[in-house]
């Protein structure tokens, strides 16, 4: 047994009626390579679940909330109900559809919190293999891990030990009784309230180091007479992209995916010598202005996103499980009318914003999360969604985009090569469309998960991501050889 961190538990008090915080992948078979059956992917399961540890947890709440639920390796575990098999007729089309009513629904809580379903019955004989797991498990970092393990039969480095476990193989857990935990929370309350001190010290040097960031970004650009940084508070304007999380529509589901080619997202970058997720940032912003133009909106202010950085520290081992990243709000420079400009602009403010971050410490909110009552951060929850249910007033982001890095050759199991395999994350908080990117062989996928009320035909996002793309590779071409950018040039 062993209590989950205040950033895991978050999550849990985020997943809401109508707000599952279902993170999910979708890998497709075609050809010669769509033989697989749930025998076969039950096997290949089975022998990767010592690989997979937090998919053998069961999450056992605390009585009276007095602390965060704990994790308890389940002595019921039963493969079988975590992976099934679905008969979907039809083509692409159809199968975006029932992947969007089933991020629709709350996984079980009776049991470990994930699912895997081989989808067939698809036109020309395709299938899917569709993951799906909730966010309190695994931030990106882990997510790769664990997608690694159950999309590729490869032998890889296993994993950190989950806390808790023995040397050997692995054994199942007496559930813990209420006695049992209560005493347990009382014990972390009087471990954390030691601890306290340093972490009120350590808060203290980490504003002082902020504001000192902050004060030297302005005069460098006060000095090279570039327009002010924003501050990137949250207060982003509200669009047909924003659905209040009271809406009674707010939980119906849309999913779309795209693919753009890598080399001319990597040329974007070499020519405006920004990093690749400046790039990818840079597409996304000109597909919204395309999308919000086409619904005659087109706000003053710039829309923001929130950019998340990982807090692994640099030789970490592998890690299956656990969300261990901050995020900084980065305005996406829609207020900026040339495509070029408008990557320049994106690149600067979101590098400023890195460092800021940074500055404050990418793991010090999240060790604040682990010494914040339950019961009040279940409020804060209560009142940021009452917050971004007022149709009035702005909202804290206006569309989620995360951006991972993948494997250079696609997955197999037994030689059957997923030839696409998308990501996907949830759509929350007043956000009505998460867009997940990732490298996969030569070409960047994108999965495009929203509330149907924010994007009622998906495929005018997908359409306006490969013209936002086809425009800045052409600016990049036409602005191939000049220097001016070149000492901004970065990994």
């Amino acid at each position: 047994m062993h209590r989950l961190s205040g950033e895991d538990a978050g999550f849990l008090l985020m997943d809401r009626p109508g707000q599952p915080m279902n993170s999910m992948a979708i890998g497709v078979l075609t050809g010669e390579h769509a033989t697989l059956t749930l025998d076969v992917v039950r096997a290949h399961l089975a022998a990767r679940l010592d690989e997979l540890p937090s998919w053998r947890w069961r999450i056992v709440p605390v009585p009276g909330h007095l602390h965060h639920p704990v994790a308890v390796r389940d002595a019921d575990f039963d493969l079988d109900a975590h992976v099934r098999e679905v008969e979907v007729a039809g083509g692409q089309r159809e199968l975006e559809a029932w992947f969007a009513a089933l991020a629709e629904e709350h996984l079980p809580t009776d049991r470990p919190l994930w699912q895997v379903w081989l989808v067939t019955g698809l036109d020309d004989g395709d299938q899917a293999l569709v993951v799906k797991y909730h966010h309190a498990l695994a931030d990106g970092v882990a997510a790769i891990t664990t997608l690694s393990r159950v999309f590729s039969d490869l032998p890889l480095e296993p994993p950190a030990a989950e806390p808790g476990a023995g040397p050997g193989a692995w054994r199942p857990e007496r559930s813990p009784r209420g006695p049992r935990l209560v005493l347990a929370a009382l014990w972390a309350w009087l471990v954390a309230l030691v601890a306290l001190p340093a972490l009120l010290a350590r808060t203290v040097g980490a504003v002082r180091r902020v504001r000192a960031e902050r004060e030297r970004q302005e005069q460098e650009l006060a000095e090279r007479g570039g327009a002010p940084l924003p501050e990137g508070s949250g207060d982003a304007p509200r669009t047909s992209l924003n659905v209040a999380p009271s809406a009674p529509t707010a939980g119906r589901r849309v999913y779309a995916r795209a693919a753009l080619e890598l080399a001319d997202l990597k040329t974007v970058k070499e020519a405006a010598g920004v990093t690749l997720n400046d790039a990818v940032m840079g597409v996304v912003a000109g597909a919204c202005v395309r999308l919000l133009a086409g619904r005659g909106e087109t706000p003053d202010r710039p829309l923001l996103t929130t950019v998340p950085m990982a807090a692994e520290p640099p030789g970490a081992p592998v890690r299956q499980f656990g969300n261990r990243f901050w995020a900084y709000t980065a305005p996406l420079a829609t207020d900026v009318v040339d495509p070029w400009e408008r990557l320049q602009r994106i690149a600067q403010v979101s590098a400023a914003g890195k460092q800021r971050l940074q500055a404050l410490g990418v793991d010090l909110v999240p060790a604040w999360l682990d010494v914040i009552p339950p019961g009040l951060a279940r409020r804060g929850v209560e009142g940021s969604l009452e917050r971004l249910s007022d149709v009035d007033a702005d909202v804290d982001a206006s569309i989620l985009v995360s951006n991972v890095r993948g494997p250079s050759q696609p997955w197999s199991i037994g030689g059957r090569v997923f030839s696409d395999l998308h990501l996907d994350g949830p759509p929350s908080n007043g956000v009505g469309c998460n867009v997940m990117v990732w490298s996969y062989g030569e070409r960047m996928l994108l999965g495009i998960l929203a509330y149907a009320d924010a994007l009622p035909d998906p495929g005018e996002l997908v359409r306006a991501l490969e013209e936002s793309c086809a425009e800045l590779v052409a600016a990049a071409r036409a602005s191939s050889g000049v220097g001016a950018v070149a000492d901004r040039r970065r990994e």
